[in-house]
């Protein structure tokens, strides 16, 4: 695929917006958007989740997944603005907050992110099947394969931690 995709963007050297979006689908813009808005979603709770985190390490992973997101995020915003695509409302820098709560805790900052990171995979791969674009599937399966390792990180670090809830043992 990495040869499609070469030649794919070798012959968009030069083409106006309105030459670019005959070369995607509805379906294309729709991920893209979705990815997007979804990475904008994500980054603002984790800002949020941060002024409640009592673990250094929980503390440092998060600040280190927003680093991702930020570059996700310009990634993303690059391509919608090369198909002249109107880019989505972002979310406030951040969210400090003096207030601090002993209902927030690090299981469940833990547990929320987890299952957004699920849902990214389900986000990507959906994106990649759905797309027809050489460079846009190379794009989708390159965020699918960060976001299952992110994902195998992120469990190990919780059963490390003892976060994950497991289910017992089958025994006979």
């Amino acid at each position: 695929m990495r040869i499609l995709e070469k030649l794919e963007k070798i012959s968009d050297i030069g083409n106006t917006i309105n030459e670019l979006q005959q070369e995607i689908n509805v379906s294309e813009v729709t991920h893209l958007w979705n990815q997007l808005v979804s990475r904008y979603q994500i980054i603002e709770t984790t800002n949020i989740f941060k002024n409640f985190v009592k673990s250094p390490d929980l503390n440092i992973i998060l600040g280190q997944g927003i680093k991702i997101l930020e570059q996700e995020i310009a990634d993303l915003e690059k391509i919608l603005m090369t198909y002249g695509i109107p880019l989505p409302k972002r979310p406030p820098a951040g969210s400090d907050s003096p207030y601090k709560s002993e209902v927030v805790t690090d299981e469940y900052i833990y547990t929320r992110i987890l299952s957004g990171i699920a849902s990214f995979i389900h986000l990507a791969s959906s994106a990649f099947l759905d797309s027809s674009s050489p460079k846009l599937r190379e794009l989708f399966k390159t965020n699918l394969t960060k976001e299952i390792d992110l994902y195998d990180k992120f469990f190990a670090y919780g059963q490390l931690k003892g976060l994950i809830i497991e289910p017992p043992a089958y025994r006979l």
